[in-house]
């Protein structure tokens, strides 16, 4: 390449259209945009979810696991009521877990945070695997410790807290599922109320811990069929369709 084809190369000028320019940079800031929105990683959203989870939600579990072992190990010696009081604690669980999964609605944000990159609807799916997943780890560590203490099975201590923990899942999901349009935290804390309330009064009316085995494990099996049919009619709620779809 001589000089002379170097000068007329620098000196030749590229006439651009800048309506035409413009509208490629539009198109491709649209499919940024378009190709972040639907990029999913189960990861992501596991991480996401544990980020929207108030951090007094985790310190009130890890207080009500530690006062509970303290409880059944020093101060409690009374078989039944060391039972009792597992089945408060993982009750109030549930409690806690239960009104953090709703927040959403009952804070009237639910229309805003549908508008997020993983729906609210994703959102909720993964906190219920998660918060299961903790306090099925709670119900452990409890029934672990505890079969050293009296002299129960670990696997009769367990169906002893799943079956009152399913019972209040069924409960205050169903009571979601009926007033789910005037939802708020005043009517959650009362139901939870009347339902912990409603579980001593058995407890304490009916001898449930002798009942044969045979019909807690029955209990368990019914409780999670009817409270896996709760949960899939909540998530097929049309409430949480999200404002965007992804093609």
């Amino acid at each position: 390449m001589n000089k002379k084809t170097i000068k007329m190369m620098k000196a030749y000028e590229v006439k651009i259209d800048e309506i035409q320019r413009l509208e490629v940079i539009n198109l491709g800031k649209q499919k940024i945009i378009k190709n972040q929105l639907c990029r999913y990683s189960l990861f992501d959203l596991f991480r996401s979810s544990i980020r929207f989870t108030r951090l007094h939600t985790w310190l009130i579990q890890f207080a009500l696991l530690t006062m509970t072992i303290l409880l059944i190990t020093r101060v409690i010696d009374n078989e039944t009521f060391i039972i009792q009081s597992l089945t408060v604690t993982v009750i109030f669980s549930v409690f806690f877990f239960i009104d953090e999964l709703f927040r959403s609605f009952t804070s009237g944000m639910w229309e805003l945070e549908q508008t997020l990159k993983y729906d609210l609807r994703q959102h909720i799916i993964i906190k219920l695997l998660i918060f299961g997943l903790t306090d099925l780890l709670l119900i452990s560590c409890l029934a672990f410790i505890c079969q050293g203490v009296i002299a129960i099975s670990f696997w009769k201590i367990i169906l002893y807290l799943l079956v009152p923990f399913n019972i209040t899942c069924i409960v205050l999901f169903s009571l979601f599922t009926i007033w789910r349009n005037t939802f708020s935290s005043v009517i959650f804390w009362i139901s939870s109320g009347i339902v912990l309330t409603c579980v001593m009064i058995l407890v304490n009316l009916f001898n449930i811990y002798e009942f044969e085995i045979k019909y807690w494990a029955a209990g368990y099996i019914l409780s999670i069929i009817f409270l896996g049919f709760i949960v899939m009619n909540i998530l097929k709620e049309k409430k949480w369709e999200a404002f965007y779809q992804c093609y």
